[in-house]
């Protein structure tokens, strides 16, 4: 028998978003700044955050222009909206043939004064909008309906952006966590 394919409405996606966003929000807030800056050869907790601030911003604009633009530019979606495993599939299969990351997504961090809470506020402040303009513009009659590029997929349904953000900011908390027990590590090692 063939499982039905399942989507998550944007009630679901929304509320899987904050909680994610809020996790990391509070995991950042409470961190010491030896943690929130240490650099091993993977991005520090500084980077993660600032990456997810650049590639939310991105899935912003391309959710704020009017839908009759978005669908003048960029056409109807050639296909129905995968769900959130199949695109996932997509995804890792893309990584697994080798992508060459973006480099306007690559993070640039100053470590100077004051730096952990402007990035922090950054994120929360581009996090915000984003929540807003799907909370507030989107339907879940219509996010099926309208495509946008993405830098790794092509072109993608609304809701497939929705998915991928689900997906990329919990990849990152997850990240973030670890890099965190690095730095406690290393600074115990010390």
């Amino acid at each position: 028998m063939i499982a039905k394919r399942y989507h998550l409405n944007k009630f679901q996606i929304l509320n899987h978003a904050e909680n994610t966003i809020e996790d990391i929000l509070k995991l950042c807030r409470k961190m010491e700044e030896h943690q929130f800056f240490y650099k091993s050869e993977q991005w520090s907790v500084a980077e993660n955050l600032e990456h997810l601030s650049l590639t939310l911003h991105k899935s912003w604009l391309a959710l704020l222009f009017p839908k009759f633009y978005i669908k003048w530019k960029f056409g109807k979606p050639s296909h129905t909206s995968l769900s959130y495993e199949e695109l996932l599939e997509v995804y890792y299969k893309k990584v697994d043939d080798g992508i060459t990351p973006d480099k306007r997504y690559s993070p640039t961090i100053k470590q100077e004064h004051g730096a952990k809470e402007k990035l922090i506020s950054r994120f929360e402040q581009v996090a915000q909008k984003y929540l807003d303009q799907i909370r507030y513009y989107w339907e879940d009659e219509n996010i099926d309906l309208y495509q946008s590029p993405h830098p790794v997929l092509g072109m993608i349904t609304i809701r497939e952006w929705l998915y991928f953000n689900l997906f990329h900011n919990t990849h990152h908390y997850k990240t973030i966590r670890i890099r965190q027990n690095e730095a406690v590590e290393f600074s115990v090692a010390d």
